[in-house]
């Protein structure tokens, strides 16, 4: 019982650990980052915060911002 306990245990924390990735409403917007660049290395390491880096989907992250 107590074996299943702690598997318990440390199955609830691994599900509350993050992998890098973010909640959508918790993402950085465009008006956070200088660059492109940054903005889609930061969509690619966190894929839930794409949205709100490309809003027409077209592949190119903040679009505003200079490339480099």
């Amino acid at each position: 019982m107590a074996r299943f306990i702690s598997v318990l245990i440390l199955c609830i924390a691994l599900l509350g650990c993050s992998s890098g990735s973010e909640k959508a409403s918790d993402c950085k917007t465009c008006k956070d980052f200088k660059t492109q660049a940054d903005a889609k290395a930061y969509a690619k390491s966190n894929p839930k915060c794409k949205k709100r880096l490309d809003s027409d989907k077209d592949g190119k992250f903040c679009e505003d911002l200079p490339k480099e």
